[in-house]
């Protein structure tokens, strides 16, 4: 039995249930790092927030998504709430919106060992001293004691992988977790979770619109495109021979150092215009 298995999903929006995933399935087992890629509005995040349990009220969802062989739509929110921050955790997108302004960053780590691991809350500073330590920040005590204002972008999204690694989850869904950071800081985190998911074990669903990126995290990659998977398989497949036009697309545009100075950078609307969408 595969650690997630996503079967038939169908998520859909308001009165008109515009369908933002549409019968997505995929699996993903144990220890495995899967991609999901995809342009804005492809259904990435929608699918990851399926994963979560944390859709709006407005979401009508259809199919089937288990986690560890628990069937996870349909699933009440109180059954859910255990889940996250416990067998499964998430790392999102903007570090400032995800971490409460008014808390000092050690606090906002240890409340995730008090609500899912309370026989580890006795010593919770030392375990998030520790596990801060893990994810590349030397000066532990001090950024524990910092509000996230007092801290850089790269040490807050750092923190945000603590705070998702600190109860040694079976899966963790990172929402395009660097797209706010510069380069030189975005290759240091992703190097980070790269050794972090090895030395835990952890599986690891990695959102991006960035396929560059996914590659230096994953193995496997599925392309989302308009809420369909359009393509699936190993990283270094579709790299070398995409066969879907967006993908295509999606390839060319990730191979910027290949570009000679003065020759135009192909577009995905080179490889498959939008009048062909469907």
């Amino acid at each position: 039995m595969s650690l997630l298995e996503v079967s038939d999903l169908t998520v859909s929006f308001g009165r008109r249930r515009r369908v933002a995933v549409d019968h997505a399935s995929f699996s993903l087992e144990a220890g495995q790092r899967l991609g999901i890629i995809g342009e804005s509005g492809s259904g990435k995040t929608v699918t990851a927030l399926s994963v979560m349990g944390l859709l709006p009220e407005t979401a009508q969802v259809a199919g089937s998504v288990r986690l560890a062989g628990r069937e996870l739509v349909g699933l009440p929110e109180s059954q859910h709430a255990r889940l996250r921050g416990d067998l499964v955790s998430m790392v999102f997108q903007e570090p400032m919106t995800a971490l409460d302004p008014t808390m000092q960053v050690g606090r906002q780590v240890a409340e995730v060992l008090r609500l899912h691991a309370p026989e580890r809350s006795g010593r919770a500073r030392q375990h998030v001293l520790e596990m801060l330590g893990r994810v590349g920040l030397t000066d532990a005590e001090r950024v524990a004691d910092s509000f996230p204002h007092q801290l850089s972008g790269g040490q807050r999204q750092r923190c945000l992988l603590a705070m998702a690694l600190i109860n040694s989850p079976d899966l963790v869904i990172c929402d395009e977790p660097t797209t706010a950071l510069d380069v030189t800081v975005q290759a240091r985190v992703l190097a980070l979770l790269d050794e972090v998911l090895s030395a835990e074990g952890a599986a690891c669903l990695f959102i991006s619109h960035d396929l560059a990126v996914v590659s230096q995290v994953c193995s496997d990659v599925l392309v989302m495109l308009d809420g369909d998977i359009v393509e699936a398989g190993p990283v270094a497949k579709l790299f070398t021979a995409p066969e879907h036009p967006y993908t295509r697309g999606l390839v060319a545009t990730a191979r910027i150092d290949q570009v000679r100075p003065g020759e135009r950078l192909p577009t995905v609307e080179d490889f498959y215009p939008r009048a062909e969408a469907r």
